[in-house]
């Protein structure tokens, strides 16, 4: 999108910030009128302003029409006013996951594909896995054509409710999925379209977002869960309805989860998934409602002054009991490694008899991530190859058991990988 003007239409541009701009676009009603149709429509977005070329100078006549400015538009948003016997709202994102099955069997008639619609009554919603298939072709790259499968989530309503009701709980819901698959699948879930129908009303949004190149699979990608991926959609998101205040602290948690796989450097690895564990040990706290003091305010308050009477009582410089007694402003609190176990222990009864060794070696690696944060070296390389992949199983398993999910199924990967590196470290002390 380009704006194009005169001298003065360049200087009115002048406040435009240079950042981001707000976009509409004007429809003439008599074009309307003109085709006969009484369809109301309107298009808007936000776009980066940029700056490019004169409408003045020596050799441009001052009322001569230049293009002065390029809009690139990152949001483009179309409303359209058409009546619809149901509600329903299509959200279609990128990355691409390597094991999205949104059909139970494959179709060769048509592009587009719909799952197996799977209810949930607490939230009034239903909801479906989907592929919209897309064909490009470029004669300037190549003579084949390449099919372009985006994946989505088609969302409906199952009982009455309000226009305003509907899109609020479907943009919800879509967040809760959103931070599933980025658990599931390890990727950052990037929005692509969404499309809402009300009863009279239909809105699609897209986002300016470019499409991954080609790269060779990896077969780590296909390990992972069992089950399939709508039923794991539909029972973790019902349970996170329940967390809805949470929702930015589990968001964050899973960014950073995925995030510590798209690095090759164990550190990052490491320092991520650990970061991503304390942000949900965080939001269990928050949820659960307890508090990270080994001792309550109240109790605290007779404590701190009996600690305070002894420091006066002691020979002691100025400063140092000036900062002893600043220490006692608060109460001890628990270390992550406490917080960590105190989470676990409260889903012990959910674990099967396989999972309790989760917590073997967690001191090691907290201990492993604090060096690299405070810039210490890790000499065993088998250390920094088995902390990560200890953070990784240990975060799979306190998500799934705080969505609610504990009975699925995952990879054996992990442990068998994760006993190896610890008899290597433990044949190397040995020596």
């Amino acid at each position: 999108m380009s704006l194009i003007g005169n001298f003065d239409d360049y200087k009115r541009s002048l406040p435009i910030s240079m950042a981001q701009a707000e976009w509409q676009l004007y429809c003439n009603p008599s074009w309307l009128e003109h085709q006969g149709s009484d369809l109301e429509c309107l298009t808007f977005g936000t776009a980066i302003f940029n700056r490019c070329g004169m409408t003045g100078g020596k050799y441009i006549a001052r009322d001569g029409i230049q293009k002065f400015a390029d809009l690139t538009i990152d949001r483009h948003v179309e409303t359209l006013k058409i009546p619809s016997d149901k509600m329903s709202a299509i959200f279609t994102f990128l990355q691409r996951p390597p094991t999205w099955y949104a059909y139970p069997r494959r179709q060769m008639d048509t592009l587009s594909m719909r799952g197996e619609w799977k209810c949930m009554p607490e939230l009034g919603l239903k909801l479906r896995l989907l592929t919209e298939g897309h064909k490009r072709k470029d004669f300037r790259v190549s003579n084949e054509k390449e099919l372009i499968e985006i994946p989505g989530v088609e969302i409906q309503s199952i009982r009455d409710m309000s226009a305003e009701t509907f899109v609020s709980s479907a943009k919800d819901l879509w967040f809760s999925i959103r931070v599933l698959l980025m658990f599931r699948f390890r990727q950052i879930v990037a929005p692509l379209q969404e499309q809402v129908t009300t009863l009279d009303e239909v809105t699609t949004t897209w986002f300016t977002i470019e499409v991954e190149a080609r790269y060779e699979a990896s077969h780590y990608d296909i390990l992972g869960f069992i089950e399939r991926v709508d039923d794991f959609l539909v029972q973790a998101a019902t349970k996170l309805a329940n967390y809805r205040n949470q929702s930015d602290l589990l968001h964050a948690a899973a960014w950073g989860y995925a995030a510590s796989f798209a690095t090759s450097v164990l550190e990052a690895q490491l320092t991520g998934r650990v970061e991503a564990i304390e942000r949900l040990v965080t939001a269990y706290e928050v949820a659960k409602n307890l508090d990270r003091s080994r001792v309550c305010g109240k109790d605290w308050k007779p404590i701190k002054s009996a600690l305070k009477r002894t420091v006066d009582d002691l020979d002691l410089d100025t400063e140092l009991s000036a900062q002893l007694k600043r220490g006692f402003g608060s109460p001890p609190v628990l270390t992550l490694q406490e917080r960590i176990e105190r989470m676990s222990n409260s889903y012990v009864s959910q674990w099967k008899k396989a999972d309790p060794d989760l917590l073997i070696g967690l001191n090691d690696m907290i201990k492993a991530r604090n060096s690299i944060v405070h810039g210490r070296l890790i000499e065993n390389f088998d250390r920094l190859s088995v902390e990560p992949l200890r953070a990784q199983r240990l975060f799979e398993k306190l998500f799934m058991c705080f969505v609610g999910c504990p009975e699925f199924h995952t990879s054996a990967y992990l442990k068998q990988a994760i006993s190896f590196f610890d008899r290597r470290l433990a044949d190397h002390e040995h020596e």
